[in-house]
């Protein structure tokens, strides 16, 4: 049997952050050394697990039970019983473990040690490994001019109009920041993400009309809608602050491409713009400055991300996005 203290860094290991000691520490705060000694043998069946360890299944499936509850484990159905697997790497870890339901608020407050104290560093050298972002933005679709081409996957409505089932969770980021007074039970899953999430007892399912009204509420909050950086493909819809995100101040004060642009940029019509500024603090991202001199709002293409929330408080309607970026910027 090994020391305890061995048995988390293998975890941390386990999912490539062996050398994090944030990382261990969270290990040891949500899994006890039995819980942990089963985490190790995995993948595996409940019964190889009970045959490795002596206990009965019965026992070992109420370990594992809890273990996916909260969210160290994965379960995926095989003609020889349901095998379990640990997460997979440190997003996982993250993303599953925060929305533990029992989670106490030093797990949480541990959480945020990691992401100011370890976060950023290890932020620039995923940046580094990965050849593009693994999420984009996702437009508002009223923002985007009517003769654009808007693909399903990139039309956040349709996502969820064309995605069954569908779930609402608590913000991972502003769940254990609370830097600010956004929604925190505001995120998307959909397709298998969303049963996970309600099958877990992490998440509550919602129809199609209760998911727009989020989305609609999220953005008078101010929030960014962000999906998966793959067409066709949408696990998820967060919905996204610049206090409590983990990609955004990492995007924004680093420089760090941490996140693709939608394929869209905001647009100004010169014409209606009175340059009222109310469309300044809604942009995260420092695209939009008041030109005093003509009292029109300009906008910096290259900072845009093209979220369309500039548009959302736009009172003259002044404010849409256009197409500047080709169909298939989106991986395929």
């Amino acid at each position: 049997m090994m020391a305890d203290e061995e048995r988390y860094v293998k975890l941390a290991e386990k999912i490539f952050m062996g050398e994090s000691p944030v990382i261990r520490q969270l290990f040891a705060a949500i899994a006890g050394p039995e819980e942990a000694e089963a985490l190790l043998a995995m993948p595996a069946t409940t019964a190889s697990l009970a045959e490795g360890s002596g206990r009965s299944v019965e026992e070992t499936q109420s370990m594992v039970d809890g273990l996916y509850r909260k969210g160290l484990v994965f379960k995926k159905e095989t003609p020889e019983g349901t095998v379990y697997r640990m997460c997979r790497d440190i997003m996982q870890f993250h993303d599953a473990t925060i929305l533990w339901p029992e989670a106490p608020r030093s797990y949480l407050d541990l959480w945020q040690r990691y992401m100011e104290e370890e976060w950023p560093a290890f932020s620039e050298t995923v940046e580094k490994m990965l050849p593009r972002p693994v999420t984009r933005i996702v437009p508002v679709s009223e923002s985007v001019d009517s003769r654009q081409q808007v693909l399903a996957f990139e039309d956040v409505r349709r996502i969820v109009e064309n995605s069954e089932p569908i779930a609402v969770t608590n913000c991972t980021c502003r769940l254990i920041a609370h830097k600010c007074d956004r929604p925190v039970e505001i995120c998307l899953q959909v397709g298998k993400a969303a049963a996970y999430s309600v099958d877990r007892g992490t998440g509550r399912a919602v129809d199609t009309e209760e998911a727009i009204a989020l989305l609609r509420k999220a953005e008078e909050a101010g929030l960014v809608h962000v999906t998966m950086n793959r067409a066709g493909e949408s696990h998820f819809i967060c919905n996204c602050c610049n206090d409590c995100c983990m990609t955004f101040p990492m995007l924004i004060d680093r420089k760090l491409k941490m996140c693709d642009p939608s394929r869209f940029g905001c647009v100004i019509d010169e014409e209606t713009c009175t340059g009222c500024g109310d469309c300044l603090e809604r942009c995260f991202f420092g695209a939009l400055t008041l030109d005093e001199s003509r009292g029109l709002m300009t906008v910096d293409a290259e900072a845009c991300m093209g979220c369309g929330l500039c548009q959302v408080v736009c009172p003259e309607g002044a404010v849409s996005l256009v197409e500047v970026r080709e169909q298939d910027f989106i991986p395929g």
